[in-house]
């Protein structure tokens, strides 16, 4: 099986040469992974399986737990230049909280993203697992309600035959996502994934415990939506439009580049920074040489075809 599921990695590009029978432009759904698509976290779930096989692995409370330290080490560091530049907004000052400040904030994040990967990797927390342990754990994993029915609906609707479908994810297992989107029946051959995919042996089939760090912070995200977006638009000869759905402030600004940004869940922080930077919900906002952006935010994915698919018609 290991082979299998690892061969479909870019054959979701098949869909890219088929020509959408409404003429529309072709269509870029991009998702993040994790409280997005599922209903929890799963990077814990990743870890466990390797410590399923290897009891005397590090408890990944103690990794989290050092992230956190790091983390709100961090947060108290940028606490005042953040309420300073809001306080010089409502002054109607000029160093207001804009797009070029988020995107200084959160790439100022990737020392800490990376020391915690490095914890990992020097613990090889991860060592000693196949890809079909990681596959078999993946397909206990539960979407989101509608998750999987939207995802099905882009890749089954003749109007977007035209479409390249995604998942864009600070995950550490492509197998164990692959396996995740099967068990909630969604063909994960048309599903193209890019995340920080653990090594393998080439002889032993075993993961060696190394983490390559491909997707870290937003702008990895950013970068790899854009690398899609450009494939695309080289197929077709048109740019596409591009939809991204995440929960989290690391998701923001692929939200805010996207033609359509759908917002998932409740979580505090990217809501607070959408209010900073001006960004109303559901208003069409700014110009591109493509098409108008909006973002919104969304409880479930009952209503996102249709927020989708009123933007697109």
């Amino acid at each position: 099986m290991a082979a299998a599921h690892a061969a479909t990695k870019g054959t979701a590009s098949a869909l890219l040469t088929k020509t959408a029978a409404s003429g529309r432009p072709p269509l870029v759904l991009a998702l993040d992974f994790d409280k997005t698509l599922t209903e929890h976290d799963t990077i814990a779930d990743v870890a466990a399986v390797a410590r399923r096989i290897r009891p005397e692995h590090r408890d990944f409370e103690w990794f989290v737990d050092e992230y956190i330290k790091d983390h709100d080490c961090f947060e108290r560091e940028w606490a005042a230049r953040i309420d300073s530049r809001r306080r010089d907004r409502d002054r109607g000052g000029s160093s207001a909280v804009d797009r070029g400040f988020l995107d200084e904030y959160l790439e100022a994040l990737r020392p800490v993203e990376n020391a915690s990967l490095r914890r990992v990797v020097d613990h090889r927390i991860l060592a000693g697992v196949t890809a079909d342990d990681l596959f078999a754990a993946g397909t206990a994993v539960r979407f989101r309600p509608g998750a999987a029915d939207t995802i099905n609906h882009f890749i089954r609707t003749p109007d977007h035959s035209s479409s390249s479908i995604c998942v864009v994810s600070i995950n550490w297992s492509e197998s164990f996502i692959r396996g995740a989107l099967s068990a909630n029946g969604v063909d994960h051959s048309l599903v193209d994934i890019y995340c920080n995919d653990m090594a393998f042996d080439a002889q032993t089939g075993l993961s060696t415990g190394h983490l390559p760090s491909a997707m870290v912070v937003a702008s990895d995200k950013v970068a790899a939506i854009a690398s899609v977006a450009r494939a695309v638009a080289e197929t077709h000869g048109h740019p596409p439009t591009i939809v991204y759905a995440g929960d989290s402030l690391t998701d923001l600004p692929a939200l805010l580049d996207a033609n359509v940004g759908l917002l998932f869940g409740d979580s505090k922080a990217p809501a607070d920074w959408c209010e900073w930077l001006a960004v109303r919900f559901g208003e069409q906002r700014g110009a591109r040489s493509d098409a108008s952006q909006v973002l919104y935010k969304l409880d479930s994915w009952d209503k996102a075809v249709a927020a989708v698919e009123a933007h697109i018609s």
